[in-house]
């Protein structure tokens, strides 16, 4: 049984999604971000930066914390979405995602979408940031059908939670012709169905 710590975020929407492709049994634990339990004390001990995702695998007695972190070890225990001859690829995409993508959209959420108004700079360069990655994904994605090439793998279930939060980037997904073709294809496998609105059920895909 794996146990999943997780809030309904992009970064735990990797993790549910993945959790449902590879078929695994799971239990989920929410933690209320709102009220500040990723600080606490028993799960700072399984999370050393307060932050979600983190699974227990209680068949093995082995806490993993960070989502590509979680993703592998994921995909190598499945033997699922991780192929041995394309992990230099996939692996290049995945840390994209982790150390690019993320943060930066990350970034363009807490200015322009939480709080508006209170930094023009910070509104300003995140937006620019974002709007880049849209056309660097786009233009990956028109000569290659994944992010890792012709397979579907643990690089786009990382990178597509962060597209599923367009509606708020204000940059205009269906402009990207390549990345929405993509998006939209992942958004209909029954897997990120249910592991997007793994704790709200009545969340809805958004549409480009």
């Amino acid at each position: 049984m794996i146990e999943l710590f997780s809030a309904n975020t992009p970064n735990g929407w990797k993790i549910s999604i993945m959790l449902e492709e590879i078929g695994y049994e799971y239990k989920v634990t929410k933690v209320d971000l709102g009220n500040d339990e990723q600080f606490k004390t028993d799960f700072l001990k399984i999370s050393p930066f307060g932050k979600i995702p983190v699974i227990i695998d209680h068949e093995n007695n082995e806490s993993i914390f960070e989502s590509g972190a979680i993703l592998m070890y994921l995909a190598d225990k499945s033997g699922k979405l991780y192929d041995h001859k394309d992990r230099l690829v996939i692996n290049q995409w995945l840390m994209a995602q982790m150390g690019t993508v993320g943060p930066m959209i990350g970034q363009h959420h807490q200015f322009h979408h939480y709080n508006p108004g209170k930094s023009d700079f910070g509104e300003e360069r995140y937006f620019k940031i974002a709007k880049r990655l849209y056309g660097e994904l786009d233009n990956r994605l028109k000569d290659s059908k994944f992010l890792a090439g012709s397979k579907y793998t643990i690089a786009d279930i990382a990178t597509w939670p962060w597209m599923a939060r367009h509606e708020w980037h204000d940059i205009g997904l269906k402009n990207y012709k390549n990345l929405s073709r993509w998006y939209l294809e992942i958004a209909e496998r029954e897997a990120v169905i249910k592991g997007f609105n793994f704790m709200d059920k009545d969340l809805i895909i958004p549409k480009p």
